[in-house]
């Protein structure tokens, strides 16, 4: 059975194009344009597996509904049409996949994306490599609500016994600065054993130093990113390298069809 997929947008011209979207990769939809027809909804039964939510509704315009729904265990990307940086900061310590302004045609496709990467994501494991606890546990927080599954150890070695046991895994985030085998090192072990387009491979670090990016992609990383991080670039710079992966599969895949 396809998933269920909840809208919730009070404008029926955005509703139809949300709907649209949903049915086009294959969810089953459900719309409700007030708080109320939510509350009705849920309280007879909650079988979705994602909702999209317009922040401001006739009945609740401060994003009472965003709330409400997360209470359920429904994963949601905010869709609004305000641009402050109050509000944006208010959806951003909210549990949410993202957060969407509506400011053209280009805020849709982005929507698209995200809407088929709750699919395809569950398809693929992220291992996250640093000897911070805290660092870890907030990466797989952030990864789980993209619907990845997530692995996570404290160092590079156990990294590289983490791939070996699990094959499955299809993106590593590895943290520079750890006792042992730093990430940079990390890196090219994985590089002899991986191709990019079997692998991404996403560097992070803390220290202030401008010569780290390049220091990383030289080494064989697909990605940077300098700690801490901001949670929209994040998710970003994950979707867009996992598309570069599904490319570079879908390449390979018609290569192999040829010959």
């Amino acid at each position: 059975m396809s998933e269920h997929l909840l809208v919730i947008e009070d404008s029926p011209a955005i509703a139809k194009v949300i709907e649209k979207i949903g049915l086009s990769l294959g969810y089953r939809v459900t719309t409700a344009a007030t708080l109320a027809q939510v509350r009705k909804l849920l309280a007879n039964k909650n079988d979705f597996f994602l909702a999209t939510i317009d922040y401001g509704l006739p009945d609740a315009q401060d994003g009472e509904a965003i709330s409400f729904v997360l209470q359920h265990n429904i994963p949601s990307v905010v869709m609004t049409g305000r641009m402050d940086d109050q509000t944006r900061q208010k959806i951003l310590n909210l549990p949410v996949v993202d957060y969407i302004t509506k400011e053209n045609a280009q805020a849709y496709h982005y929507l698209l994306r995200v809407l088929h990467n709750q699919l395809t994501n569950r398809e693929r494991s992220v291992l996250v490599v640093d000897d911070s606890l805290t660092s870890r546990n907030h990466i797989c927080q952030l990864l789980k609500r993209r619907n990845f599954k997530v692995y996570d150890v404290a160092d590079g070695t156990k990294a590289l016994t983490a791939l070996e046991q699990h094959p499955e895994i299809k993106i590593v985030i590895t943290d520079q600065e750890m006792p042992g085998m730093d990430g940079l090192e990390l890196v090219q072990k994985i590089r002899k054993l991986y191709k990019h387009n079997e692998l991404i491979v996403i560097g992070l670090s803390g220290a202030n130093k401008s010569f780290q990016s390049a220091r990383f992609i030289k080494n064989g990383a697909d990605d940077f990113l300098r700690k801490p991080f901001c949670q929209e670039e994040f998710y970003c710079r994950i979707m867009l390298n996992i598309e570069k992966l599904q490319y570079l599969e879908s390449i390979e895949s018609a290569a192999i069809e040829i010959v």
